[in-house]
């Protein structure tokens, strides 16, 4: 089948790593059903999130709709509102992976000290920790190895890192930002 799946990034994230968290995505299913009911679960939430339809999204929506199985996710997704695809921490992980975008007050301060900052993709994950620490981000890192969840993280996106990292340490000391690198 053809599909037409509306997926509306942010603006800062670059159109290369949203396809790739796409085909992360589809490549990292292992439910029944595999990647067709991948590609059907983001062309669910692409109708209940994005409007109007394409032409070619009601194309789809009409040959989809003989499936009993279809119809009654699609209602759910409308009834109880579509989980997002990717969670807020996955969307700052994307936004910022080329090119930091940080709360203004924030960059204004590091860029004070240190200038201009590269995108996560050149951090280590100690000092994405840091950053995150920072920024109050809440991650759920059950077990406290941020290493190791952030590069399950950054796979699960489809994004690899580029090394050797150019900030190797992100620490907060009262006012003081220090950034090794």
């Amino acid at each position: 089948m053809n599909w037409q799946i509306a997926i509306g990034f942010d603006p800062q994230i670059h159109p290369e790593d949203a396809a790739r968290a796409v085909s992360a995505r589809i490549a990292g299913s292992r439910r029944r059903g595999g990647e067709e009911a991948i590609v059907e679960d983001l062309f669910i939430a692409s109708l209940a999130t994005y409007h109007p339809w394409t032409i070619a999204q009601i194309e789809q929506l009409m040959k989809c709709s003989v499936d009993k199985n279809f119809c009654e996710r699609l209602a759910r997704a409308f009834a109880d509102g579509k989980p997002p695809t990717w969670d807020e921490v996955d969307l700052l992980i994307l936004k910022n992976w080329r090119e930091v975008h940080l709360q203004p007050e924030i960059q204004a301060k590091i860029e004070l000290q240190e200038g201009k900052l590269p995108g996560l993709r050149y951090w280590s994950p100690l000092a994405i920790e840091g950053l995150f620490k920072l920024g109050n981000v809440d991650v759920d890192c059950v077990d406290g190895n941020f290493d190791d969840w952030f590069r399950k993280r950054r796979q699960r996106l489809g994004l690899t890192g580029s090394r050797p990292y150019h900030i190797k340490r992100f620490i907060v000391k009262g006012d003081t930002i220090q950034i090794g690198r």
